[in-house]
């Protein structure tokens, strides 16, 4: 009966969006990757994390993104890196995961939040925190604030999502590499899995070491760009404006983009099969210009195994918009590296549904759910989601 009710809303989706989508198929392909975060909250205890993978294996999930640098802190022992104070210092949570997966059949990724450094609203209590010892490596905004200034205790606006290392300062991808080194060199783990690998925003990105280089580079400093004095106003040509705006994004997505060169060179070198992937803004044109998260060009450039657009909205037609940007302009090979990004903390488990469904029916044959620990007090929550993940149709 469950089985019916499942293909009725799914032929009721089809009937929904059959005007706005391209397709022919005889069957719906299987899923091959089955994948969900585990926050960092799930990693404090053996207890936890033994709840976490034994839920992820017994579900079919054969890829595990686990968190284990979450704010510019550790889950894992590292000489880099201080312990995430939650920890007991003597207990290692991936290594412990690590060890358990091998009973389990599933794959362990270490999920990396890359420039985010910090979002509560008091400093870090340890001092070797990575924001004591280096705040001139943050982020600096259009008005030339660098989050180190910022009043954690004050009000901030709802898009503020942190403190942020700056890929500008011309020594913060050099230490993300090597802490992403430490990782994969001293744990049997499958992947590396990126996050907030881009800048917070557009009005972000001008750390002084960047508008330093760009303006020998080019002879202009890239906050006469953004504030609109390089323009035919003051007697600049529009062919000029227009070739220096593209100069400037291209700068700002290429430090996003020397992380993953850094780190496919380091991998190579280990010699070990390693997979790098990234979770990445769903709208491929936002992602490019507002975030500087030029992941198509990862894609193209074999920079990464896979991405994972976090096609998070609730609603359908923004879903949908999302996967027709992809398929209007990714090529057919590159598309096959995309696992669908589907949210289940915002939404329905039926409305989730239908986002798989959706994914599935325009051919993506990866979904990833974020998250575990939005339900994990109520796991029969998944029920459905884990039917529609395993539904041949």
């Amino acid at each position: 009966m469950k089985n019916n009710l499942v293909k009725n809303r799914a032929m009721y989706i089809i009937a929904l969006f059959i005007l706005s989508i391209n397709f022919t198929f005889s069957q719906i392909d299987q899923i091959n990757d089955r994948c969900i975060w585990i926050s960092r909250d799930e990693l404090i205890n053996k207890e936890s994390i033994k709840s976490a993978l034994i839920f992820a294996s017994e579900s079919g999930f054969n890829k595990v993104f686990l968190q284990v640098r979450g704010r510019g802190d550790a889950f894992y022992n590292s000489e880099i890196v201080v312990k995430n104070e939650m920890v007991d210092k003597n207990f290692d949570p991936l290594k412990y995961a690590v060890e358990l997966s091998d009973t389990l059949d599933i794959e362990i990724h270490a999920w990396i939040n890359c420039y985010i450094l910090w979002s509560a609203n008091a400093l870090p209590i340890n001092k070797s925190h990575i924001l004591h010892t280096n705040p001139l490596w943050t982020e600096t905004d259009i008005y030339g604030k660098s989050d180190s200034r910022i009043n954690l205790e004050a009000q901030k606006s709802p898009s503020w999502e942190g403190v942020y290392l700056s890929p500008l300062n011309l020594e913060v991808n050099q230490y993300l590499r090597e802490v992403i080194r430490e990782i994969y060199q001293d744990y049997n783990i499958n992947g590396i899995h990126l996050d907030y690998i881009r800048y917070q925003d557009e009005y972000y990105g001008f750390h002084r070491d960047g508008r330093k280089e760009f303006d020998m580079l080019f002879d202009v400093d890239p906050l006469d760009i953004s504030r609109g004095i390089i323009s035919t106003r003051y007697g600049w040509e529009q062919s000029y404006v227009d070739s220096i705006k593209i100069k400037w994004d291209s700068f700002k997505q290429n430090k996003i983009t020397e992380l993953l060169e850094f780190l496919n060179e380091d991998i190579q070198l280990l010699n070990r099969d390693i997979s790098i992937s990234a979770a990445v803004k769903p709208n491929l044109e936002e992602a490019k210009y507002r975030w500087h998260q030029n992941w198509q060009d990862w894609l193209e450039r074999d920079l990464v195994d896979f991405v994972i657009p976090m096609n998070y909205s609730s609603d359908l037609i923004t879903f949908m918009t999302n996967i027709k940007i992809m398929k209007n302009n990714i090529k057919d090979i590159d598309l096959n590296k995309i696992i669908m990004g589907i949210a289940v903390y915002n939404q329905s488990s039926e409305s989730a549904v239908d986002k798989i469904f959706l994914a599935r029916l325009n051919e993506f044959n990866g979904i990833s759910i974020f998250s575990y620990g939005a339900h994990k007090n109520n796991l029969e929550w998944f029920d459905p989601i884990l039917e529609s993940l395993n539904n041949n149709y």
